[in-house]
């Protein structure tokens, strides 16, 4: 690609982004600027690591040729419309997750029931040339991965009875995302699945329209569902991931050095990120406590009995997805 053509692509992404948030702006100040999308709470370990390490590091690298600026909470939108921006080009970087698995099944298998051990397990599984082939099999959505990161083990919480088996789990409206994984999932528990938007769980909780939500502690304190829901059950059921992503015809049109900076700036704030994910989740499930939840620790035995024949299921519907599967639960 020429120099002319690749400064033309560059300034054409960041002056529709420019003009979407400030009406005008000039172009040298917008050809810089990278907006960065997620439907985190501000105060989430994602945001904190994009605020304190991303964000002055990328400018820190580039040498001030780019800059950034973090839009969490969904103001760009909730989690499906800003991953179907950043594919389309309309926003240039964002936090994406399994929703991009709709389109590239293979992904589906990462979020799985019951595949990663623990933290440790989960990043071994993302740095190695497993990671590598997710990477590329986002890519293939149009959306390039720079670092992977997370979101934590997800755990269950409810304003209808503590969860300490299966059977407390009949009858519970639990919402769960739009995914089949999800939902295949917690059908297998023996809940009734309802599908919301993030952006709409606290409402919907407080109205009564479902009864639960399943997602990581640290999710839960930063958007307040304590203050609704009276709950919480450590399933640690499925692990959600996430990635510092940027929209890839974008990344091809910057120079070498400039993707540089990018790369190098999103691993060392998701380093960061993962860093203070672990000490979030121990720490936020404490305070979920402190804050009047009733917490409860179900056999996970039980659970990973109930969903291992919706994760075979799964798996097999998946092109080479029984062999991803293994090589994950063999590391």
């Amino acid at each position: 690609m020429s120099m002319n053509r690749r400064n033309l692509m560059v300034a054409g992404f960041a002056l529709i982004a420019g003009i979407s948030m400030c009406g005008s702006v000039s172009q040298a100040d917008a050809a810089t600027r990278l907006r960065i999308a997620d439907f985190y709470a501000s105060d989430h370990a994602v945001n904190r690591a994009l605020r304190e390490v991303f964000v002055p590091k990328l400018e820190e690298y580039s040498k001030g040729e780019l800059t950034a600026s973090i839009h969490d909470n969904s103001s760009l939108g909730a989690e499906a419309e800003l991953t179907e921006s950043l594919r389309l080009g309309i926003i240039e970087m964002g936090i994406t997750g399994g929703l991009i698995s709709a389109s590239r099944p293979k992904l589906q298998v990462l979020e799985m029931p019951y595949v990663f051990r623990d933290f440790e397990h989960a990043w071994s599984v993302f740095d190695s040339p497993i990671g590598e082939d997710f990477a590329a099999e986002t890519e293939k959505a149009g959306i390039h991965v720079l670092a992977w990161i997370g979101n934590g083990f997800r755990v269950m919480t409810n304003s209808v009875r503590p969860i300490n088996s299966m059977a407390d789990m009949a009858g519970i409206k639990m919402r769960v995302p739009e995914n089949k994984v999800y939902i295949e999932t917690a059908r297998a528990m023996g809940f009734n699945v309802v599908t919301t938007p993030f952006s709409e769980v606290f409402t919907a909780l407080s109205q009564g329209v479902i009864d639960g939500q399943e997602n990581p502690a640290p999710t839960v304190l930063a958007n307040h569902w304590y203050e609704v829901q009276k709950y919480l059950a450590i399933t640690n059921h499925i692990f959600s991931y996430g990635a510092i992503s940027i929209n890839k015809d974008l990344f091809e049109s910057l120079s070498p050095e400039l993707q540089k900076a990018l790369e190098k700036a999103a691993k060392e704030a998701a380093v960061a990120e993962r860093r203070m994910l672990a000490e979030d989740s121990e720490r936020d499930t404490k305070s979920l406590e402190e804050a009047g939840m009733i917490v409860t620790h179900p056999d996970l035995n039980e659970l990973q009995d109930a969903v291992a024949p919706a994760r075979a299921k799964l798996v097999k519907g998946i092109e080479g997805g029984s062999e991803i599967l293994d090589s994950i639960l063999k590391m």
